[in-house]
């Protein structure tokens, strides 16, 4: 048995001391009211008052409030755990740099805004010579659309008038295919290919070296019969007279002399005013030309757009 179920004896000491607790009934202690007695301090009084005295602690008991946990935001499944995606939207709208970047984005398409409303508001403008139906559309019949015509002409069959001041020789010169654009019938192309064939000279040769081309594809920066371009042409064409032309148009022109119109002749250049396209001039209001990207090399009409003529060959050719 414990200590605390023996009676507690007068315990003589230490001497009587006056305080402010209540007197303490020294009787003694039974089994019944040790199992109710409330234990505390020690007593001054001694040892048989610490056994039997309860002193409450003068500072009162701390209170500790719990605070409810905030429930987890759950996803569309029914998950207590936040996406990947979300986790990182989350941190990135907190990050100075992507604050930055999205800030200098948004100046970007400020600025950029007016250029791309003037830019969608443009549209392509074909030249006035474009032909806009397929390769695959030619039949060797007078074909319409758009008010844009054209017409193949099978095994054309051109006279050539030559002279050697004493005799007059004409030569029959036949062509497999000529194709002819925006409404140049073959009597039209036989005219004039006649006229500048029966000339001699330079500029025959260079007209003859410019229709072996016909029909071939347009390939932008081509001189072969595999493709050839605008500026090939004519390229090609004055290497036959040993005249080497640079494959550009700017300085094919600025190689020339401008002339008036009523002086041109068959193998001057026939060129745009913006520098964008050359042919070479057949006559009789013809030109000899490749085209542009999905066509070939062709007979049309003059051009409505802005022109001018130009002459490479010397004086008197």
């Amino acid at each position: 048995m414990g200590r605390h179920t023996l009676p507690a004896a007068a315990d003589d000491r230490q001497p009587a001391r006056t305080h402010t607790h209540p007197a303490v009934d020294p009787a003694p202690l039974t089994p019944d009211t040790q199992q109710s007695r409330p234990r505390g301090r020690r007593s001054a009084l001694g040892p048989a008052a610490a056994r039997s005295t309860f002193v409450e602690h003068p500072k009162p008991a701390r209170t500790v409030r719990m605070q409810p946990r905030p429930a987890p935001v759950a996803s569309s499944a029914g998950s207590a755990v936040l996406s990947r995606t979300a986790t990182l939207r989350a941190e990135r709208a907190v990050d100075p740099r992507h604050i930055r970047r999205s800030a200098n984005a948004k100046r970007a398409a400020i600025l950029l805004a007016p250029a791309i409303a003037v830019t969608s508001s443009l549209t392509l403008a074909l030249p006035a010579n474009a032909d806009t139906l397929p390769a695959d559309t030619r039949s060797g019949t007078t074909t319409a659309q758009a008010a844009q015509t054209f017409t193949v002409a099978h095994d054309v069959q051109v006279p050539v008038v030559s002279t050697d001041g004493m005799t007059t020789t004409t030569t029959i010169v036949s062509y497999p295919t000529l194709d002819l654009r925006f409404g140049v019938t073959t009597a039209q192309a036989q005219s004039a290919l006649s006229a500048a064939l029966s000339a001699g000279g330079d500029r025959a040769t260079i007209v003859q070296t410019a229709l072996q081309y016909m029909g071939d594809p347009y390939v932008e920066g081509g001189a072969s019969h595999e493709g050839i371009d605008c500026s090939g042409l004519t390229m090609v064409a004055y290497q036959a007279v040993g005249i080497q032309l640079v494959h550009y148009v700017p300085t094919q022109d600025a190689a020339a002399t401008t002339i008036p119109e009523s002086e041109a002749l068959p193998g001057d250049l026939v060129v745009y005013d913006d520098e964008d396209h050359v042919g070479l001039y057949l006559g009789q209001g013809l030109v000899l030309q490749a085209p542009h990207p999905g066509e070939v090399v062709d007979i049309v009409p003059m051009y409505s757009a802005a022109h001018h003529f130009a002459r490479v060959l010397p004086a008197g050719s």
